[in-house]
């Protein structure tokens, strides 16, 4: 429906762009230089042909997506996360929210970084294995590692790909104002933890207020009671050893290496094989875990590949720089104050159609940058007015295939999500309005 609503849209708004060059390895747009171009409505075809394309351009995530599930499936199989779970279970009876709330830190620093931005994909099923065991369901588990790893990217106060870049184009000292978003920081995780663990608390009451409720549905932690005294085979040691392995390769990737998402489906590839080998499954039985993983995950790619048809109508409709400049330009007959809050404003909405941190940096920051010399807005108020913006609608729009693709190996029905999660995102986006309206007051520099 988004996907049509946004094919209907280019029928009605001008088609239009802004003139961008390429400085160094980042290309920007020349403020002030958007000018009109020919219209190129998307009609009944060019619908239809953006599920494809969609799919297409997300494809290295979508496969990605399915070695994950192949993987798993294939550890499953060899048994060694059910009693491993049962052993997990053991050890954390009675810390599971202390369990719950280091891991959101964690994944937080690694957000705040920008190290776990797209790599929190390949990370859900740690969370959604730690979720099971400790009792909780996939909520739970998509919390600590997706909402843990945005509490921090949300503020970013080490993330070269949105503030570094920003910061570049505002011709700012780089991380420059770290200590203010550090604090930021620090408030949005303890509130994203408080959010969590209230909803662990409902669940606790009443497992019918799961968002995944299925009376069907045996508990991981429930089979794990009865897998207490099972002991681990050397075989499945040697399995969780090669898990634990590949996730701690998939970090130190991240960190050192500069992997992208190829490099981690390609540790998938090697833990499902090697897991199944290793685990007894035989060449035949590890290629039939690997296939029916894979068929797990279908649903998670599809989510994906929808998520950028959206973008790929709005692309090619070329409605996108329109929509910015219009946005932008309110902020120009408003004071520092108001201006500051407009601007936070044009970014939530901007975040829908640009939902790429690094790439609406490039896009709105030359020209929020002019504009906050002429309104009187300081330019790390301009910075973090983009960064707020940017960051908090990433954990509910449908266009960020992180987000989207996360819910979907989680197995969480994106609109239930959305009923769940919409009050605290209103919350979360008052206290950055608040945030904005001090820091410009402040005048917050430097510049």
């Amino acid at each position: 429906m988004i996907t049509i609503f946004m094919a209907i849209l280019t029928w009605i708004v001008p088609a239009g762009e802004f003139t961008r060059v390429k400085q160094g390895a980042i290309t920007k747009v020349v403020a002030g230089s958007y000018h009109l171009v020919k219209s190129q409505p998307q009609g009944f075809w060019q619908v239809f042909e953006s599920v494809a394309k969609g799919w297409q351009q997300s494809a290295v995530m979508i496969f990605m997506v399915f070695f994950v599930g192949a993987a798993i499936t294939t550890l499953e199989q060899t048994g060694a996360i059910r009693v491993g779970l049962a052993k997990v279970v053991r050890g954390l009876k009675g810390k599971e929210l202390y369990a719950v709330g280091i891991v959101m830190t964690i994944m937080s620093i690694g957000g705040a970084t920008g190290v776990f931005a797209n790599p929190v994909v390949a990370l859900m099923p740690i969370g959604l294995m730690l979720s099971k065991a400790l009792g909780y369901d996939e909520v739970v588990g998509f919390g600590m590692i997706y909402l843990g790893s945005y509490a921090g990217f949300n503020v970013g106060w080490g993330n070269v790909f949105t503030v570094g870049i920003a910061h570049s184009i505002a011709e700012l000292p780089m991380f420059s104002g770290m200590g203010v978003r550090v604090l930021f920081h620090v408030v949005n995780l303890v509130m994203t933890f408080g959010f969590v663990a209230m909803y662990i608390k409902k669940i606790k009451a009443d497992p019918t207020k799961s968002l995944t409720y299925d009376p069907n549905k045996v508990q991981a932690a429930e089979a794990a009671e009865h897998d207490k005294d099972e002991k681990l085979t050397t075989r499945q040691i040697l399995c969780l050893l090669i898990a634990f392995l590949s996730f701690a390769a998939i970090i130190y990737g991240s960190i050192r290496l500069n992997w992208g998402i190829q490099h981690y489906s390609v540790v998938f590839i090697m833990m499902a094989v090697f897991s199944g080998l290793v685990g007894g499954l035989g060449i035949t039985g590890t290629a039939n875990s690997f296939v029916k993983g894979c068929g797990t995950m279908v649903y998670a790619g599809f989510v994906i590949g929808m998520a950028r048809a959206i973008s790929v109508v709005m692309t090619d409709g070329k409605i996108i720089d329109t929509i910015v400049n219009w946005l932008s330009l309110p902020i120009a007959q408003a004071g520092p104050v108001l201006g500051a809050n407009l601007m936070l404003a044009a970014n939530i909405v901007i975040n829908f159609f640009i939902p790429s941190g690094s790439g609406q940096a490039v896009t709105v920051m030359p020209i929020m940058v002019p504009l906050a010399d002429l309104t009187g807005i300081t330019r790390q108020v301009a910075t973090q007015a983009f960064q707020f913006g940017d960051g908090f609608t990433n954990c509910i729009i449908p266009t960020a295939g992180v987000v989207m693709g996360c819910l979907g190996i989680s197995n969480i029905s994106y609109e239930k999500y959305v009923g769940w999660f919409w009050p605290f995102l209103v919350t979360q986006l008052g206290l950055a309005f608040v945030a904005i309206t001090i820091l410009q007051i402040m005048k917050w520099g430097p510049a």
